[in-house]
């Protein structure tokens, strides 16, 4: 016999017939119990402390996309010297460092971002724009995530061929507050 199962005949049904079932120790009936509980909480069928997995899987999800777009507003609200957008996307306590400088709070950020909107192109024909890539981010908590990604500057005239200004790495620790996601620090390392 094996160790959890034994096959036998079951009694007599009330029709008189009977029927061969397969009977599990009550180890292997306990075993078979747990495991199935643990499909239905991974799979969102028995709640977790109030959340199924579906849920907390969808709200992931869509907190992902929203750091996605923040890092690509950033780079938007950047090019189009959009003052207060750009303001926006950072918390009130902000710290961002770069290039030896370090900016903390909103004003610092408000201050830099109106006197580099407010000096004029070295050459009014070429425009210059971010672009960001090889984005990895990565949860710490609920509220919590660590951004990293690469950024280019590509500069051209008008229908003239393009050159790479700069490149650099972005690194942040972005926070949701309010259900909104911020950049609460950035570092641009040298």
């Amino acid at each position: 016999m094996k160790p959890f199962t034994r096959l036998h005949s079951r009694p007599e049904s009330s029709s008189g017939a009977s029927s061969p079932s397969l009977l599990l120790s009550t180890s292997a009936r306990i075993k078979a119990g747990c495991a199935l509980f643990m499909l239905m909480i991974v799979t969102g069928i028995v709640p977790q402390q109030g959340y199924s997995a579906e849920a907390m899987m969808h709200t992931r999800a869509d907190d992902y996309t929203a750091i996605q777009t923040l890092i690509v507003k950033y780079a938007h609200v950047y090019d189009s010297r959009d003052i207060e957008g750009y303001v926006g996307i950072f918390t009130e306590d902000a710290q961002f460092t770069f290039n030896g400088t370090t900016l903390n709070g909103r004003d610092d950020i408000r201050a830099f971002i109106t006197r580099a909107a407010n000096t004029p192109p070295a050459n009014p024909d070429i425009h210059s724009y971010h672009s960001i890539s090889n984005t990895l981010i990565e949860f710490v908590s609920d509220t919590e995530a660590h951004h990293r990604s690469y950024w280019q500057i590509f500069s051209a005239p008008t229908g003239g061929p393009v050159t790479v200004g700069s490149i650099g790495v972005y690194e942040d620790t972005i926070v949701k507050q309010n259900g909104q996601w911020l950049i609460k620090k950035r570092n641009i390392p040298l």
